[in-house]
């Protein structure tokens, strides 16, 4: 099915271009720019294919390869140029992470903007009564400076950035931290999409939206990229009330499913994922079959439920159609992670967990990383040479969901 739609919308590759910056050039015009960087979850099971899960804040470019760290290095200082004239940039990683790869990803980063020609400081928010969250790391992490991040006047600095580009790599998954509201300069990406104030629902009715609109142009079922869903709010895994209410709009998505899967003759069984509505790192996740599996949740998997990174509160849920990957490495699942940069895919990987099956949430425990695939799909993406892919077209409307879910921020 996806090699039919593949083949549909290949000879329509103009007419898809022209929509797509089109959409581009009508946020400029509201002074809205892609994001400047983002990664995607991508699952792919052979009938279909769509992104299950788009991060604003991307970790991981340690894990892409040379040639695509010197993509992503060009496209930065594209990007960028069109923001600032300015070279300097400060990065604000996670603070009280522990997790020796993610600094590898900020020193890959780094690197990264070094070779665009950029000069990268690393800056850490200190909070009250606290000390230094990088204090344990000083003899773990080589050839990384961190530096206290200081405001006045408007403007943040450190001991070596004054002046420059701002770009945030923390999430914001519990609060937005004073310091950074109202800047005068340039901070990429918007502080307002930190978790603290974003919805995977919002965004996926934007990118639904989109691929809707994409599919009435070209002609094919919006299904074969896109994902049911639903989201539920107020609610505490802690109650029964709370649970019979996310039990009865799981079998509702499941309802929806299982008639897409009728109408292609496709056998698999149904299912969801219910995932914290803001949050990620994986936490807060789990894949059911039926509305039954949420009332009968054991006290383990309702634990899961209750709070998502920061140990912050899950009070909504986005239940979302499961797609089964068709990828395996050496008989354990893989799906493809694509990185972008200012809107143009510039490389990934495959995300592999030993311990999981072709149903579950793979950014767990037991997950590797290892290289790409390389097939029809993402061989334009591995080569950068701006061909036609079902994966790259994916990208691009997610990052065009996650503009507009900018714009919704700064309207309200």
């Amino acid at each position: 099915m996806l090699d039919h739609l593949y083949n549909c919308l290949k000879p329509q590759e103009d007419k898809i271009l022209s929509w797509y910056l089109s959409k581009v050039k009508t946020l400029e015009e509201k002074n809205i720019h892609l994001p400047i960087f983002s990664s995607f979850d991508i699952r792919d099971s052979g009938y279909k294919a769509s992104i299950v899960d788009s991060n604003v804040f991307p970790s991981g470019f340690n894990n892409l390869d040379l040639n695509s760290r010197q993509f992503a290095s060009i496209k930065f200082l594209k990007y960028l140029s069109s923001i600032s004239p300015s070279r300097n940039i400060l990065i604000i990683p996670e603070n009280h992470t522990r997790n020796i790869y993610y600094f590898e990803h900020i020193k890959v980063l780094t690197q990264i903007l070094n070779s665009a020609g950029f000069k990268t400081n690393i800056g850490y928010i200190e909070e009250e009564n606290k000390s230094s969250p990088f204090n344990a790391l000083e003899n773990t992490v080589d050839s990384i400076k961190f530096e206290k991040v200081f405001r006045n006047n408007g403007r943040v600095s450190t001991e070596s950035f004054h002046e420059g580009i701002i770009i945030l790599n923390n999430d914001l998954s519990v609060v937005l931290p004073e310091i950074l509201e109202n800047l005068s300069q340039p901070i990429l990406p918007s502080i307002y999409l930190g978790w603290y104030n974003r919805k995977k629902s919002t965004h996926f009715q934007y990118f639904n939206n989109l691929i809707t609109e994409l599919a009435l142009l070209t002609s094919f079922d919006p299904w074969l990229l896109g994902a049911h869903y639903t989201s539920v709010d107020n609610i505490n895994f802690k109650e029964k009330d709370s649970l019979k209410t996310v039990a009865d709009s799981v079998d509702l998505v499941i309802d929806r499913i299982s008639l897409k899967y009728e109408e292609y003759n496709i056998h698999d069984d149904p299912f969801v994922f219910v995932k914290n509505n803001s949050g990620t790192y994986g936490l807060g996740v789990i894949s059911v079959s039926s509305g039954e599996e949420i009332k009968t949740l054991n006290s383990k998997n309702r634990k899961k439920m209750i709070f998502g990174k920061g140990r912050s509160r899950i009070d909504s849920v986005l239940i979302q159609e499961g797609i089964y990957t068709n990828y395996l490495e050496h008989n354990s699942p893989a799906e493809p992670v694509i990185y972008s940069v200012g809107g143009e895919a510039v490389g990934g990987f495959m995300r592999v967990n030993t311990l999981k099956t072709t149903n579950k949430n793979l950014n767990s425990r037991g997950m590797t990383f290892k290289k790409i695939v390389e097939n029809k799909q993402t061989q334009p993406i591995i080569l950068n040479n701006g061909k036609f892919s079902l994966y790259s077209l994916l990208t691009k409307i997610a990052d065009l969901a996650i503009a507009h879910e900018h714009k919704q921020n700064l309207v309200n």
